[in-house]
């Protein structure tokens, strides 16, 4: 059963809660009556959890109210047969809308091993970062932030004595508890690194294929290669346990990072000067239904943070023919455990071939050997056993000649 619900009144994790304890096997959320959104911006609608989704166990999906209307009608009119697809949406770019944190080293480990990948697809990926940033309210009801978290938000802007930042109006976790990073530094590296890609991302358009239905005229690739390459030096150079604070994450260490890749850093603090409130609210109205989350094609992945199996995900939204890269970089992941040998010649890999097979013989003889002497050894314990327990059994005589017990069989044997 798919229960058809209206949007409004409650939460989606509300929604769908009720559904299943009603029986539901999925639910199909219609859009509110009034909101105009078509099914490209539905696909751009988070369905965020609200905090009590953790035991909602079936699939739910949200489509426009046109789509809606439609489906309505016809279920009023009789039974409606529904199929659920849940592939990615393709296209001739993918859309990576990912959710991370500046201060969670799972985020720039991922992010440091997928660089390749994204230099490689280029513009026909568009990467879009997203930060995990929230406010602080008061406990008692109060709609106003809280100042009561300092170790979570911003009190300041770096280099910005006029930016004018309310107390628990800019959090984000803290990245070591007791060490010396706070929350507010995570704040304020989200913040440069989203100036950093938007003073830097560049776009190319592409047209879409014919047999392709879009509400967009083209699909738009982008890319940074300063950024990809500033995240992977500030987390070389920049570690929370760093030395001192120009070795150490924060605000000193990031200009040395950016120096370093070539990044203009009078630039970026422009931008950040200029739009922090902006990029800052953005990320608190935008968000995902977890602090690392990571979307394609309006698509929630929902697999393991890892390069090789994000890159399958990636590569499957492509409309046919998929970039040569995919086929480059995925033959690339599967010759990994072979790479060693890529560069040997047809004369090494015999010797080598040779070699492995003389280990092999000789380890199999220095087995046979261990075994044979095992083998030895238990036998002749099992004969010490059986001699000593005949022994036991043995009955001393008397000797007529001596006129006194013999004294045979009371020296034990020996071998």
């Amino acid at each position: 059963t798919v229960l058809l619900v209206l949007r409004g009144g409650c939460t989606f994790v509300r929604k769908v809660q009720v559904a299943q304890e009603q029986g539901a096997d999925a639910v199909v959320i219609v859009d509110e009556d009034l909101s105009g959104r078509m099914s490209a911006d539905i696909q751009n609608t988070i369905m965020t959890d609200d905090g009590l989704g953790e035991n909602i166990s079936i699939p739910s999906m949200m489509i426009s109210r046109s789509e809606g209307e439609k489906l309505i009608g016809a279920a009023k009119s009789g039974k409606v047969v529904v199929e659920l697809d849940w592939d990615i949406p393709r296209g001739e770019v993918v859309r990576a809308d990912f959710w991370m944190s500046a201060g969670s080293g799972e985020n720039t480990g991922f992010l440091e091993r997928f660089k390749d990948c994204a230099a490689a697809l280029r513009f026909h990926l568009q990467f879009v970062p997203h930060y995990h940033i929230f406010q602080m309210w008061h406990t008692d009801g109060a709609e106003t932030p809280s100042s009561h978290y300092g170790h979570l938000c911003a009190q300041r802007i770096d280099d910005c004595s006029d930016c004018i930042v309310e107390p628990g109006m800019y959090c984000a976790p803290d990245p070591d508890g007791p060490g010396p990073i706070t929350g507010g530094d995570v704040v304020n590296e989200d913040l440069r690194q989203l100036c950093l890609w938007n003073t830097t991302v560049e776009t190319r358009k592409f047209a879409p294929a014919a047999s392709i239905v879009t509400v967009q005229a083209y699909d738009l690739g982008s890319y940074s290669k300063q950024f990809w390459d500033y995240v992977v030096q500030f987390r070389e150079d920049c570690p929370l346990g760093g030395d001192g604070e120009d070795q150490r994450f924060g605000y000193k260490c990031s200009l040395q990072a950016m120096r370093k890749v070539g990044v203009d850093a009078e630039l970026v603090h422009h931008c950040v000067r200029s739009s922090y409130r902006q990029f800052l609210e953005d990320q608190i109205h935008h968000t995902a239904w977890s602090s690392q989350a990571l979307r394609l094609n309006g698509w929630r992945y929902s697999g393991p943070l890892d390069p090789e199996t994000v890159l399958k995900a990636i590569c499957s939204g492509y409309t046919k023919p998929v970039p040569v890269e995919c086929e480059q970089l995925l033959s690339g992941y599967r010759a990994v455990a072979w790479s060693g040998f890529g560069h040997l010649g047809f004369g090494s890999l015999v010797f080598l071939s040779f070699g492995m097979v003389l280990v092999f013989t000789l380890l199999f003889k220095l087995y046979r050997r261990h075994v044979a002497i095992c083998v030895r050894k238990t036998i002749r314990e099992e004969v010490m056993l059986e001699v000593q327990s005949q022994m036991a059994d043995y009955v001393p005589f008397e000797d007529s000649s001596c006129g006194r017990a013999s004294s045979v069989g009371r020296h034990p044997l020996s071998f």
